[in-house]
């Protein structure tokens, strides 16, 4: 296994521990003390920065394989629907509705099937370069929106209360505008996607 596959798998590993970090709250907590969301958005941060390097790396050492064309665009899938079902149960918090997760995912399973379609023929779908923005400004929105959550703990923790009202002001705005982009960056690419691999749909 290569180092960039590595990084790839290490990213897959990091999921559950992401989930555990944002769904924990020491029983009757409130927001000061949900430090769990703050952890969270550190692993986030960091398996999103394996993204970059897993490819670089490959590119790099002219290690590019099979299996890391398909599992880095699986990795990416498996840790934006993650992040998207944990976010839509604060949305208070994240501003992340449900249509948008729900758009998201729809299709990721979509494209996966299509590259599922493809290994049966034998072909290997890498990942486009609609598919490299797509996956850009999925990460983009959902960092801001894990920061700025972390922010509105780390506020309340410390009780500074000008910090809790700019974060309580510009989250809003800032995660929708930025969540819609994504929304459609997903649904472009995912057109894109069959646009340039309907042969294997007719097959």
């Amino acid at each position: 296994m290569t180092l960039a596959t590595k990084l790839t798998v290490g990213r897959i590993i990091a999921i559950p521990f992401f989930v555990i970090a944002f769904c924990w709250r020491p029983e009757g907590a409130s927001l000061a003390g949900d430090w769990g969301k703050v952890v969270a958005a550190v692993i986030f941060i960091i398996a999103s920065i394996t993204d970059y390097y897993d490819g670089y790396l490959a590119r790099r050492f002219q290690e590019v394989t099979a299996m890391g064309k398909f599992l880095d665009p699986i990795a990416d899938k498996l840790l934006v629907t993650a992040a998207l079902v944990c976010m839509v149960q604060y949305k208070s918090l994240t501003y992340v509705s449900a249509w948008m997760a729900i758009l998201i995912i729809a299709r990721e399973f979509a494209v996966t099937g299509l590259r599922l379609i493809a290994i049966e023929h034998g072909e290997v779908i890498a990942a486009s370069k609609a598919g490299k923005w797509k996956t850009g400004f999925q990460l983009t929105a959902i960092i801001t929106s894990l920061c700025l959550m972390s922010l509105q703990v780390i506020f309340n923790a410390f009780a500074w209360k000008p910090g809790e009202l700019f974060v309580e002001k510009v989250s809003p705005s800032v995660n929708i505008i930025l969540m819609l982009l994504a929304v459609f960056a997903t649904i472009y690419s995912g057109y894109d996607y069959f646009k340039q691999n309907r042969d294997f749909l007719a097959k």
